[in-house]
């Protein structure tokens, strides 16, 4: 953001767990950060670290749409990002939601055209709109929101005519998924991925 800021890896983990806000307490992301309670406390009351914070969680969304439009998982995976998604920060969660919805809905126009006109789309668009409907009908399912009514009523029939892996997404459903277990092992990860950091 054209501001050179300089932290120890402790407080740069910590701005980075700003992104599980609302899922992590304070004191949570502290401890996974190896740091002491009051100094967060006492970082978050300041400009340069609240900085970092924001601008990390840009990052980070920009990461993580990435990832969504380039890269394949399988059935499990997907259920697993979409819960982890779920258990982002708000803000985060817009700032990934947002502008993949707007561009489901254009490759769910493009894909209506070429099916009407008897073509098929684009293999890497056909790809990206596999890969994104997967993500969010797995999302819709964990937590519904008003977005149900684009992916799940508009952009799924279309999906079904053109994706024929949608299937076992359309049919899946969170049953299996145990909150509190599936937290501790989010919180196993981080503490083993960032080990060598601090």
């Amino acid at each position: 953001m054209g501001k050179r800021i300089i932290f120890p890896n402790y407080h740069y983990l910590a701005a980075l767990l700003h992104i599980y806000t609302g899922t992590f307490s304070l004191q949570q992301i502290a401890e996974l950060a190896s740091l002491p309670y009051e100094e967060l406390q006492f970082h978050r009351e300041q400009l340069d670290f609240m900085t970092l914070v924001d601008y990390l969680k840009t990052k980070f969304s920009e990461w993580f749409r990435e990832v969504l439009i380039m890269q394949d998982f399988s059935l499990p995976e997907y259920a697993d990002i979409a819960w982890e998604y779920t258990k982002l920060d708000e803000m985060v969660q817009s700032q990934i939601k947002i502008p993949l919805l707007e561009r489901l809905k254009h490759l769910m126009r493009t894909c209506e055209g070429c099916l009407a006109a008897g073509r098929n789309l684009d293999p890497y668009d056909l790809n990206v709109f596999r890969r994104l409907m997967s993500f969010f009908v797995l999302v819709e399912t964990i937590r519904p929101t008003l977005s149900s009514r684009l992916v799940k009523d508009k952009a799924l029939p279309v999906a079904e005519k053109s994706v024929k892996e949608i299937i076992p997404f359309k049919e899946w459903t969170a049953e299996g998924i145990v909150e509190e277990k599936l937290l501790a092992h989010l919180i196993k990860d981080l503490q083993e991925g960032t080990k060598a950091f601090l």
